[in-house]
């Protein structure tokens, strides 16, 4: 009798455990390939946001509020509340948007509804695994245990402004010499209702930040800006640290935080974080696009926040 050719067992099993053993040996190679290719992409992004806003300077002389809203009678936003990505629009080739938008009614009026749902992809970062392209923003009574009343859907992104050192949502509008200064009188490129110009930018427009990541497993980001009475939805790194939500302010600018970053934790809504390994990507003042590391000392990072510090800083310390 003769025996029919064929492979035993454990020869097959063999064979599955070299093929297993090669998948595992590529299979970071192809995803490292894939976060560069989503980094080039997020860089890009961050790169046509800067020409924008270059762009906007030169047509209008200055870079555009970091958010126009009325202050009440405690210092807080009552609209309309619209951001500084909206505003440059038509420099990222965005006018049909743009023209869609009643500036004078407020983000969440319905005539405003068409433009503030639209996604731009200009403005979403390809590694955000927990990006959504909508989010309902809810009212200042949620806290860290339940999210508050639903006051409308706006889109995403991943790009907020730099308000400085300080904290944004800072009840000390007033008064410049306050420390932290307060929403109306950032240290940095954006806050409330005022504007800067290049010549007020002294540290050099090469070292100081424009627009920073916020990727959304930290809190929800929007162009449109800070809709009035809004509180940041609580995500996932918010409610693992139990903090509480931030105001509108922080849908569209942040700060540096309080610890070293970006990235550090415990991380509050208003600051900056990516999903990119080992740190995030920002757009300086000049248009340039560079990755800052994770746990750089948090006074290299104030020091990049503000625009007339007078810091020295090294290239290579971030």
């Amino acid at each position: 009798m003769s025996r029919r050719p064929g492979f035993t067992l454990i020869e097959l099993l063999v064979v599955i455990a070299i093929i297993a053993v090669l998948i595992a040996m590529l299979l970071p190679a192809v995803q490292a390939a894939r976060e560069a290719a989503r980094r080039i992409s997020c860089t890009n992004n961050l790169k046509q946001i800067g020409i924008g806003l270059h762009n906007y300077h030169d047509v209008i002389g200055s870079f555009p509020p970091g958010l126009i809203s009325k202050p009440g009678p405690d210092g807080d936003n009552i609209g309309p509340g619209w951001g500084w990505a909206s505003m440059i629009l038509p420099q990222i080739e965005q006018s049909t948007i743009f023209n869609a938008i009643n500036f004078r009614l407020g983000i969440e009026h319905p005539a405003n509804q068409t433009a503030r749902l639209t996604k731009i992809n200009s403005f979403i970062c390809p590694s955000d695994a927990s990006f959504q392209p909508q989010f309902t923003v809810v009212d200042d009574s949620t806290s860290s245990t339940s999210l508050g009343t639903p006051i409308c859907d706006v889109a995403s992104s991943n790009y907020v402004g730099c308000v400085g050192s300080g904290d944004p949502s800072s009840l000390y509008p007033y008064n410049p010499t306050d420390n932290p200064p307060g929403r109306d009188n950032g240290n940095g490129l954006f806050y409330r209702n005022r504007v800067v110009r290049i010549a007020d930018v002294t540290d050099g427009t090469s070292q100081t930040l424009a627009v920073g990541e916020k990727s959304q497993n930290l809190a929800r980001a929007t162009w449109t800006g800070a809709v009035t009475n809004a509180a940041v939805p609580i995500t996932e790194l918010q409610a693992e640290n139990g903090l509480s939500p931030e105001s509108g302010d922080a849908l569209v600018i942040a700060h540096t935080g309080e610890l070293d970053g970006p990235n550090s934790k415990p991380a509050h809504a208003d600051q900056f974080w990516s999903r990119h390994p080992g740190g995030a990507q920002f757009c300086f003042a000049d248009g340039s696009v560079r990755f800052i590391k994770e746990k750089r000392p948090i006074s290299i990072l104030q020091a990049l926040a503000t625009r007339q510090g007078g810091e020295v800083i090294s290239s290579d310390s971030y």
